[in-house]
């Protein structure tokens, strides 16, 4: 390619776009979809619920601990290292179980292809990817990126319901795994210069990652993602049963959940403006701080009460989506950004599989949401406290 195409291919949107599209893929073949599959799965097979629980926990940790090596290939080799190998080993694993009649093979089959599947297209590569395909607006790439990747949840959720209510199980994962490759593919083709700058990434990437953690700013952001993770991941999972225990009928509390997604849209749009103008630090603690007052109305009872979490916590949760990789984006060297990006990908991997756990066993032990909801709302104020307000970082203030 002539150097005037690869410049084009690296500044256009159509790369943009892909990686959008990706996300979708990424997060809705498991992470939305699996809660979809798990009660038909169980029903077919026979298998339990705990069972099946571990499985999605065990996908959501070896998302985590792959994060680091989706991250540094994406770094080495731009988009067709982590998308290739997701297309190949994340699809395809994924593919393999809907055959499987074993609950050991299909849970090491489906949490193994899972794990690779958001090691390689989550967020903490995405956003990366998108930083540097535009690097004189990456923080307007960012945004978009998590804009399109908003439309995950409406998509996934009625169109895996479809599926298995038209098919069968097996049916719907096969398509979903499908759906991954296709997704992967698409984005592996479009994103061939989001890879390391001229410069290459560190030839030492574990001290790469030590030298970051050695630093007290990138302790506390990680120590604050890792928390306001376990709180949003058990909202995520329990909303629909805390909003029926406070008296809504299951369909009232669903659309209150799913009015709860709609807003998280809503959250993304004109951030970028907001970012140039106050700085992402600014702007995350303020999202953590809101979307913990808007948990706290789950304490509360009656429509209004679920309406007014809805409306909070989902402006508020939504925002700070793209804020948290625009500000760990704002504290990593460039070179080495995608390896880096992947200890945002290790704190959201250990919070899905801590957060649904910790607030199960607290209402288990209770008889109660009411200390579930109230780990949530301690634990987003913990983690706009542990943001410590300071000078914003030289990157943040030009909005790059």
């Amino acid at each position: 390619m002539s150097e005037s195409g690869e410049s084009q291919l690296k500044h256009g949107w159509s790369g943009i776009a892909a990686l959008g599209l990706l996300t979708i893929t990424s997060y809705g073949s498991w992470m939305y979809g699996f809660g979809v599959l798990i009660g038909p799965i169980g029903e077919d097979m026979g298998w339990s619920t705990t069972t099946l629980g571990i499985t999605f926990g065990m996908a959501m940790l070896l998302t985590g601990i792959g994060s680091f090596t989706g991250g540094r290939l994406l770094d080495r080799f731009g988009g067709p290292g982590p998308f290739f190998l997701q297309a190949v080993a994340g699809g395809g694993l994924l593919l393999a179980s809907t055959w499987s009649d074993q609950i050991f093979t299909f849970g090491l089959l489906y949490s193994v292809g899972a794990g690779i599947t958001g090691a390689t297209g989550f967020y903490h590569v995405t956003t990366a990817a998108a930083a540097r395909l535009r690097p004189h607006r990456p923080d307007q790439a960012i945004a978009v990126v998590t804009l399109i990747g908003a439309f995950c949840s409406p998509i996934y959720l009625p169109l895996t319901a479809w599926m298995v209510t038209t098919w069968n199980w097996r049916t719907a994962g096969r398509a979903l795994a499908l759906l991954v490759v296709g997704g992967s593919l698409l984005a592996a083709i479009l994103t061939t210069g989001a890879r390391s700058s001229d410069s290459g990434p560190s030839l030492q990437p574990v001290k790469a990652i030590r030298k970051a953690l050695g630093r007290p700013a990138i302790q506390r952001m990680m120590a604050a993602y890792l928390t306001t993770g376990v709180a949003f991941t058990s909202v995520l999972v329990y909303q629909v049963p805390i909003l029926s225990a406070s008296g809504a009928t299951l369909a009232l509390a669903g659309t209150i959940g799913g009015l709860r997604g709609f807003f998280q849209f809503l959250g993304r749009l004109g951030l970028t403006g907001l970012v140039e103008r106050y700085g992402s630090g600014v702007l995350l603690r303020l999202s953590f701080f809101v979307s913990s007052a808007g948990i706290a109305f789950l304490l509360g009872k009656g429509i209004a009460a679920g309406l007014t979490f809805a409306l909070l916590a989902g402006l508020a949760m939504g925002a700070s989506t793209p804020l948290q990789s625009i500000y760990a984006r704002s504290h990593f060297d460039e070179h080495d950004l995608g390896l880096l990006m992947g200890l945002q990908g290790v704190s959201m991997g250990l919070a899905g599989a801590l957060g649904p756990v910790l607030g199960g066993i607290m209402r288990d032990l209770s008889g109660t949401w009411k200390p579930t909801i109230i780990m949530a709302t301690t634990a987003m104020a913990v983690g706009a406290w542990l943001l410590k307000p300071g000078k914003q970082h030289p990157m943040e203030k030009v909005g790059c």
